[in-house]
């Protein structure tokens, strides 16, 4: 004589067997997830921590762009500058998730910028920095800023620029940068065009004075 109930009990507790694996397969944490998580950390100024977890991002999908990205950013933040220049170039290599809706090259490039800028290598930051403005500032679109911190945008990355055009000399180039934020921010303020000695001082000011206003907005 079959035994009806057993025979229900056994199909219930295999349903239900399936449907916890069912769960734990959908429930798995991907590389995105993981990304997805390292910035949450990341905008609540826990470095350390979003770094593990972009670093694990890249452990489970070595070609998952935004995971170096993070490791970018996140190892800048810790000023381990190395590290973070490396991750970035290596995010530069890798291709654009297609459904993506943010430009995580332009965040490599501007990442590279202020790397290499706070590295001491204005050569770098200055090659960086133009492929940054080639590939973001087109007419009729805002301004860029950072995904993950808002109050990071073009005139932070311009007024870099403008530091290691000076830094090299290049005070025309310097001049450019200065006067495009001045116009950004509808400032009276001219750009110090002035190149002697005392004018180099000046200029040396306004771009301090600059980076302040910005570090403050």
């Amino acid at each position: 004589m079959i035994n009806f109930n057993r025979i229900s009990l056994i199909l219930l507790l295999s349903i239900g067997l399936l449907s916890i694996d069912a769960c734990r397969k959908k429930f798995a944490a991907t590389a995105e997830d993981m990304v997805d998580y390292g910035w949450v950390l990341y905008e609540t100024n826990d470095y350390l921590n979003s770094n593990t977890w972009f670093q694990d991002a890249v452990n489970d999908d070595s070609e998952w762009k935004d995971a170096y990205n993070g490791l970018g950013w996140s190892y800048a933040k810790l000023m381990v500058l190395d590290s973070s220049i490396n991750h970035f170039k290596t995010g530069l290599e890798k291709k654009q998730d297609q459904w993506s809706i943010i430009n995580t090259q332009a965040e490599i490039l501007a990442g590279l910028t202020f790397a290499y800028h706070a590295k001491g290598n204005d050569s770098k930051a200055i090659e960086y920095g133009r492929t940054f403005l080639d590939s973001t500032v087109k007419p009729l679109e805002p301004g860029w800023f950072f995904t993950h911190d808002s109050l990071l945008n073009y005139l932070d990355l311009r007024i870099t620029l403008a530091a290691s055009y000076f830094a090299k000399g290049k005070f025309d180039s310097t001049i450019l940068q200065v006067t495009v934020i001045l116009d950004s921010l509808n400032s009276s303020e001219v750009a110090i065009t002035d190149t002697s000695l005392n004018g180099r001082k000046l200029m040396a000011k306004q771009i301090m004075s600059l980076q302040d206003v910005l570090f403050s907005k």
